[in-house]
């Protein structure tokens, strides 16, 4: 019997510009399934479809809803408010940085971009993803044995 592939991490990439997203995917080709998306409203539509990304980089400047719309949208929806997402820019200012992670994102990196620098900060939060995520499911498992065994307890007491 075959063994299953195993999955790569699935990065969206969202920028409007062909160059920015050419050297993401230089940056980050082979250790990640790369889906890109050129403007908000698709990078909205791929974020929330069956198989969502496991973290985003986001341009904050795009047509459509910026960046920042994008980012707040998503981390209102339930269903993709715990994607971790990246603004990649090329705004520098301390302001719009501070509004990029108030709304939600966990990291802010700006243009012209250091490819080893995005691999570092892009390993660092899948693997805090991947933490929490074990983290939520042992919660979840020990809630649930706790849960049987105080039923267990209060049926051998005749309760």
């Amino acid at each position: 019997m075959s063994q299953p592939l195993e999955t790569r991490p699935r990065l969206l990439l969202v920028d409007d510009e062909k160059a920015n997203i050419t050297v993401l995917s230089a940056a980050l080709d082979g250790a990640y399934e790369l889906v890109v998306a050129r403007d908000g409203e698709e990078a909205l539509r791929l974020a929330r479809a069956l198989a969502r990304p496991d973290l985003i980089l986001l341009d904050v400047m795009m047509p459509g809803p910026n960046g920042f719309a994008v980012c707040q949208e998503l981390k209102n929806d339930p269903a993709t408010a715990d994607i971790p997402i990246i603004f990649v820019t090329s705004i520098t200012d301390n302001v719009n940085e501070e509004v990029g992670l108030k709304l939600g994102a966990v990291d802010y990196i700006t243009k012209p971009i250091s490819p080893p620098i995005v691999r570092a900060r892009v390993a660092v939060h899948l693997r805090l993803k991947l933490q929490n995520e074990f983290l939520s499911r042992l919660l979840d498992q020990r809630t649930k044995d706790l849960e049987s065994a105080r039923r267990e307890a209060r049926r051998l007491m005749g309760g």
